[in-house]
């Protein structure tokens, strides 16, 4: 086995780990806080509402704070999107200082929603050929 296939091996072992911190299902402290007082915990959710999609083309979403998200779309049917969910974060300064990146799938025109770190973003991807 040469040195070449070794690092792909070890490449495609440790992305695994990457989209450890970004989760599909509700965050735990947004289960807590719907079981207690709402207006004592401020909500970090992002509602986005429509966003444009294009096969293959990046979409940049500025989420505040020095937060970023890029939407990558890949159309796999006529039901259903592959999104490539790249999150960033920069300092004060402008340099990265953290990246999650995640797939999922969703369906065009239906309401979906993504929990990052502590932040929810909820949204409706639209399909445009």
């Amino acid at each position: 086995m040469g040195l070449s296939n070794i690092a792909v091996i070890a490449a495609i072992s440790l992305s695994g780990l990457w989209p450890s911190s970004c989760s599909k299902a509700p965050s735990q402290q947004r289960t807590q806080a719907a079981g207690t007082n709402a207006a004592a915990i401020p909500s970090k959710t992002k509602e986005l509402g429509v966003i444009q999609l294009t096969n293959h083309y990046e979409t940049q979403i500025d989420l505040g704070k020095g937060q970023s998200c890029t939407i990558t779309p890949r159309l796999l049917d006529r039901h259903n999107l592959q999104l490539t969910l790249s999150f960033g974060t920069k300092n004060a300064a402008g340099k990265p200082m953290g990246l999650c990146v995640t797939r999922v799938v969703a369906e065009p025109d239906k309401p979906f929603e993504i929990t990052v770190n502590d932040v929810d973003l909820s949204f409706t991807p639209r399909f445009v050929e």
